[in-house]
């Protein structure tokens, strides 16, 4: 599940939301798209809803930021896929989640 943000920052709010679609029909990896990395609260709230989730396998939320985005097109402008950073944006995430 992708959602995009066009805002200066996100909130608490958003990270909710996101959460909250989440689940058996939309499956339980999410991403939000926005022009800013996250701040150490948003952090903090996407690590706290793969903690609290009460299925197997957990909610992941993953931020792309406008940095990331830059890196995954000169990626692929150099020939290499972009598949390999959005695993280690996951696999950071797992391992500072836990």
């Amino acid at each position: 599940m992708f959602e995009v943000k066009n805002v200066g920052a996100l909130e608490l709010a958003h990270i909710n939301q996101t959460a909250t679609y989440l689940g058996a029909r939309l499956g339980l990896l999410g991403f939000v798209v926005t022009r800013n990395p996250p701040s150490d609260a948003v952090i903090r709230k996407m690590y706290s809803v793969y903690n609290d989730s009460p299925v197997m396998p957990r909610k992941v939320i993953l931020v792309i930021s406008d940095p990331d985005m830059r890196q995954m097109i000169e990626d692929r402008m150099a020939g290499r896929p972009a598949t390999p950073y959005i695993q280690a944006l996951y696999r950071s995430f797992r391992s500072r989640a836990q």
